[in-house]
Formats: C-alpha cells, sequence, structure tokens
C-alpha cells in the first residue's frame, strides 16, 4: 500500500510512544514498506539561553535519546530505521518525511489543551503542512 512510512514519537511519554508504535505495527505487518521512526530534540532557542547549558549537553542529550529510541523501538518489536532530529518539532518530521520519500506519516496526538487551539499542536501543524498522508493516532 504504501512504501515508506514515517513514525514521529515522543519518547518523552513513554506510554504513548509505546501505544502509537504498536498500532503502527499492526498497520503496516502486511505491507511491503519501509518504516523509520524518529524523535526531535527541541532546539534550546535564543543563544542566550544555550549559553546557560553545559558544553556537552547536546551530544549527551542525543546520546541519551538514541539510546531511548532503540529501547522503544526493540520493546515494540518493529523493524525500523530511526534517527534523532533536532529542531522544531513539526518542520523536522517534514523536512524528514521529504528527506526519506515517505508516502506516508502515522503520528500520535494527545487531547487539545486551551493553547492548542490558539497555537496549534506538533500533529495539527504536520497535517496541515505535510505533502504526504497523515494518520493521526490518539491515546
Amino acid at each position: 500500500m504504501f512504501k515508506t512510512v514515517l513514525i514521529p514519537v515522543d519518547i518523552s511519554v513513554p506510554e504513548d510512544t509505546q501505544k502509537l508504535l504498536h498500532a503502527a505495527k499492526s498497520l503496516t505487518k502486511d505491507w511491503d514498506c519501509d518504516v523509520h521512526i524518529v524523535t526531535v530534540i527541541p532546539n534550546v532557542g535564543m543563544p542566550i539561553v544555550g549559553s546557560y547549558f553545559d558544553e556537552k549537553y547536546e551530544s549527551e542529550t542525543r546520546i541519551a535519546v538514541e539510546k531511548e529510541l532503540d529501547a522503544a523501538i526493540a520493546s515494540a518489536q518493529i523493524s525500523a530505521e530511526s534517527a534523532v532530529l533536532n529542531g522544531t518539532v513539526y518542520d523536522c518530521v517534514i523536512s524528514h518525511a521529504t528527506k526519506i520519500d515517505a508516502d506516508f506519516i502515522i503520528i500520535g496526538a494527545h487531547q487539545p489543551e486551551l493553547r492548542d487551539y490558539l497555537l496549534g499542536s506538533n500533529a495539527a501543524r504536520v497535517v496541515r503542512h505535510s505533502k504526504q498522508s497523515v494518520l493521526v493516532l490518539r491515546g
């Protein structure tokens, strides 16, 4: 059905990550497709903010996040390529989808809070701006 599927996860919420990975595994099990699972480390923002972090912060954080992502993928027993991206979540997801030539994105979403109605969630932005088909799974 689809050739390349991208699954962005938020590993800071392990329960949601596992639910999303198990659902994605069920959806893609009969498809002959490549599965890519990514997580995004947000930028620290302005240089003045970054100056408060230790020099090794980024590299140590990336190593820790890669380990957590690999553990989540292994726990879900899903065969996939993994990547840790750095930046704004929705921008990274859309850019990575284009980079790997994904034709389908499976993304999780939380129940909207007031701030999401004003600003929009990452899932909503991916749906609005990606060129790929997007399936949004709620808890």
